[in-house]
């Protein structure tokens, strides 16, 4: 096993039990997970565990993420290739865009309720990875934000912080089912962070993403607002609960041939 432990920022203990403490990973009782529950940003959470952490490899993973049990062999493999690659990376995902805006990738989203991408050999260098699960070499010395509000984005800015440190950037292939509710809109805390970021990386823009590239366009800025504030009106009073798919996420990932 590579010298890899876990951190999870957890807000919802249903969704955390029913989706990632499944993982079979964790029926290794040497796998450290640190457990982040109801912190302010995501960015706090996160800089907390690297803290604590031992391992060289600190993966942050969502709540409503599941590793299935072939990904353990699979995340070996693909790790010690990166290092033959690129022994200095700083941060590698497993879903991710590239400067040109292409998204890469090959995990499971209940959200859209397919599976993204496809099987490849090669990390590939990106510009930006998913916050889904994102790895990063503790010797790198790159942290997330705490200025970064919320819980969105900091996939982005951690890899446009390590980029910018001269580190290498990287999606990897390792498949895991995200058990994501559907994207409605664009909500507020998002458009805050996007906010932040656009300010933060003004001498980098443009900046792709998987959700909304961060350009240096005012006029998208607008289109982006109107759009929440729509979004916002729309789904005022509804729970978003109702849109979750309900997919049990052992059941697909054994349908995916994951297991």
């Amino acid at each position: 096993m590579s010298d890899l432990e876990f951190a999870v920022a957890v807000n919802d203990d249903g969704v955390f039990a029913n989706n990632f403490e499944r993982s079979r990973i964790l029926d290794d009782a040497s796998i450290r997970v640190h457990v982040k529950r109801r912190y302010p940003s995501a960015a706090v959470a996160y800089n907390e565990a690297l803290d604590a952490a031992k391992s060289e490899i600190v993966a942050f993973a969502h709540q409503d993420v599941y590793l299935p049990s072939r990904w353990q062999m699979q995340i070996d493999a693909v790790l010690r290739r990166l290092a033959e690659v690129d022994p200095c990376w700083a941060v590698a995902g497993l879903f991710g865009t590239t400067s040109s805006g292409r998204n890469v990738g090959h995990v499971w989203s209940s959200g859209l309720v397919r599976m993204l991408g496809e099987t490849f050999s090669e990390a590939i260098a990106v510009d930006s990875v998913d916050e889904l699960l994102i790895l990063v070499r503790r010797s790198s010395n790159i942290r997330f934000d705490p200025g970064l509000p919320g819980f969105h984005l900091y996939g982005t800015d951690i890899s446009q912080t390590a980029l910018a440190s001269q580190r290498g950037v990287y999606v990897i292939c390792a498949p895991v089912v995200h058990n994501s509710r559907p994207v409605l809109y664009l909500p507020r805390d998002y458009l805050r962070a996007y906010g932040y970021l656009r300010a933060k990386w003004e001498s980098r823009l443009p900046i792709q993403n998987c959700i909304s590239p961060i350009a240096k366009s005012k006029l998208r800025d607008l289109q982006r607002w109107g759009s929440s504030r729509l979004g916002e009106l729309r789904y005022r009073g509804v729970d978003r609960s109702v849109f979750d798919r309900k997919f049990d996420c052992v059941a697909v990932a054994t349908s995916l041939g994951l297991e």
